[in-house]
């Protein structure tokens, strides 16, 4: 199969073929209106030289015919002689006949039209030689005479066979030397053009890490350059989009991986505590005990479809979003964790609120959920005679940020990176006991990041833990989309800051 053109080619031959025509239109305008003006200047001058023969031939002629007409032929004689010796020819006619000449033909047709005083001229080729003929009709006494004149041209003919042939052979060598000149350009520039092609082609065979600009080279200014970057730029996204999609995907499969894990504790106990029912004689004390450990199961179970179908909610519904007052919000929050914190033997207090604080703008039950969740944790972190705190502050972007504070156990560093995760517990022997899914913060990030809101943790060891919601000024409040619910797995997302 014939390998078809590459561009730059066709742009070669194109520009070529527009040079050559140009160049071939060029020199054949400038040859052809020098040969006209140097033919015109050699028959100006052959005209002049034959007017002034026959002008003196006709005078001469008029005194001759007057004195002695038999002298006539001695006079054309020896003006035929004088004729020759400047290189002309020499004939005279009378009706169309000729009465004396020299010239190499006999047959000029033209003699039958011309009326005394006319003149006529012409060049003729005769036996492969360019001549030149003019020929005057005589007037007065003398009508019915006509005196041409002959001259040889083949001189002006082959000079400028010669000039043309000097034309042809440097258009010729101009024409050569733009082609080859065109053809390294051509193939210069086209090089970053076939360095794109290649990174093009490297990118869609699934090299993503390839770039089109070379290390440490200067960057062009130019189209190919804005092209080269913003391959290179398309070229990253792309990679750092499949990078996400591997992240999520990895992530994904841990999430399916820690539901199963999940799941299967409590249905193990339920399936196993039901056969033991079924199968055994159990009664009194153990019957109970297992109804108990059944039911406790079944609990943890709902409430990890509960927090999973809350999640998958927030992800996909448009937040409802009220102005909202944040001393409302606390004051709502501490009353439904109060319950739980003193069967518990904790305290939940609410700090004295500043009196004039930024609204915040929200979905008035995520948020306090949010906030019931970061008192739950508190209160789990806290032993007997522990205290969970509550209070709103401006924050220095002008926005609002709630804190909820307990003095509990804490966390080191590397638990705080990792609660984020779904199904991470610190204590998992203590959530399970108490029916916690590791789901908590998870959904606590979710409910801050749908309303444009950082959640950050300070805690230490001993310390006790603080939780902070940075909400946005209101007027600069624009809902955003929930973070999927598989990124809340990577480690290092959330803002941790060690107690001091």
């Amino acid at each position: 199969m014939k390998r078809p053109l590459q561009y730059w080619q066709k742009i070669y031959l194109a520009s070529l073929a527009l040079f050559l025509g140009g160049l071939c239109a060029g020199f054949f305008a400038v040859l052809n209106i020098s040969c006209r003006q140097s033919f015109a200047a050699r028959t100006g001058e052959l005209l002049a030289g034959q007017h002034t023969l026959a002008v003196t031939l006709a005078n001469d002629m008029a005194v001759v015919m007057a004195s002695r007409p038999e002298a006539l032929d001695l006079l054309w004689q020896e003006t035929g002689r004088a004729a020759r010796s400047e290189g002309l020819a020499l004939a005279v006619w009378r009706g169309g006949a000729p009465r004396y000449s020299l010239l190499a033909m006999n047959d000029l047709p033209e003699l039958e039209t011309l009326q005394p005083g006319q003149r006529s001229w012409q060049v003729r080729l005769v036996e492969g030689r360019h001549l030149f003929f003019a020929t005057t009709a005589l007037a007065g006494d003398l009508t019915g005479y006509a005196v041409t004149v002959q001259a040889d041209m083949e001189d002006f003919y082959t000079e400028w066979r010669r000039t043309g042939a000097v034309f042809l052979s440097l258009g010729s060598a101009v024409g050569a030397a733009f082609a080859a000149g065109l053809y390294l350009v051509l193939r210069r520039m086209n090089r970053p053009l076939q360095a794109l092609t290649e990174t093009a082609r490297a990118l869609a065979a699934g090299d993503y890490a390839r770039r089109a600009a070379a290390p440490g080279a200067p960057p062009r200014r130019d189209e190919v350059g804005e092209l080269a970057r913003v391959l290179d730029q398309l070229a990253g996204r792309v990679q750092a989009q499949l990078r996400q999609l591997a992240e999520e995907a990895a992530a994904k499969q841990r999430l399916v991986d820690d539901l199963s894990h999940e799941m299967r504790t409590p249905l193990t106990a339920i399936g196993g505590y039901a056969e033991y029912l079924q199968l055994a004689d159990v009664q009194g004390e153990e019957r109970q005990e297992a109804l108990q450990t059944i039911r406790h199961e079944s609990r943890r179970l709902l409430n990890l479809s509960d927090q999973l179908v809350r999640l998958a909610v927030l992800r996909q519904e448009p937040l409802e979003t009220a102005r909202l007052d944040p001393a409302a919000l606390l004051r709502r929050a501490a009353a439904t964790a109060r319950p739980k914190a003193e069967s518990q033997g904790v305290s939940v207090q609410l700090r004295p609120l500043p009196g004039a604080l930024p609204a915040i703008r929200g979905e008035q039950a995520l948020l306090e959920s949010l906030l019931v969740n970061l008192c739950d944790n508190g209160i789990k972190a806290c032993a007997a005679g522990g205290r969970v705190t509550l209070w709103a502050e401006e924050n220095p972007a002008g926005g609002c940020t709630l804190a909820v504070a307990d003095d509990g156990r804490g966390m080191d560093t590397g638990t705080l990176r990792r609660i984020g995760q779904p199904f991470y517990r610190a204590d998992k022997a203590r959530s399970r006991a108490e029916g916690g899914a590791g789901l908590g913060v998870a959904l606590c990030r979710s409910i801050a990041a749908a309303h444009g809101a950082a959640l950050r943790y300070e805690s230490a060891p001993g310390a006790g833990t603080t939780a902070r919601v940075d909400f946005p000024p209101e007027g600069e409040f624009r809902p955003a989309a929930p973070a999927a619910f598989t990124t809340l797995q990577q480690a290092g997302d959330d803002p941790v800051t060690p107690a001091g």
